[in-house]
């Protein structure tokens, strides 16, 4: 049997991405366990997990992403500045696994 993938955004990739991402580098500087993100992978979930593929963009996902840091980290403009570089390159990662830009491929199941 095959499937299409990519599959519709899911809380374990967005999870996934969330921590590779590490943005305030809590895991790969401070050593905090691997599931330090996972309320940020939640509400980002909660936040685009209904959206059709083709409102996944960076403009539509750089205000969500941004405004979870400011309600989980920060609540300062020039904090957030300095964090939007990383934010903007999560925004494109969302975009590429599940947004128009995603190239579905066909995956084998066993």
């Amino acid at each position: 049997m095959s499937v299409l993938w990519p599959l519709p955004s899911d809380l374990e990739s967005i999870q996934g991405l969330v921590r590779a991402a590490d943005i305030e580098g809590l895991i790969e500087i401070h050593g905090a366990p691997t599931d330090e993100y996972e309320p940020e992978g939640k509400h980002i979930f909660s936040a685009i997990g209904h959206l059709p593929t083709a409102e996944l963009t960076v403009p539509k996902l750089l205000p969500i992403l941004e405004a979870i840091w400011r309600k989980n980290f920060i609540d300062d403009d020039a904090e957030l500045a300095l964090r939007r570089p990383a934010l903007e390159v999560l925004a494109e990662q969302f975009a590429r696994f599940f947004g128009r830009k995603a190239k579905p491929q066909v995956r084998q199941q066993a």
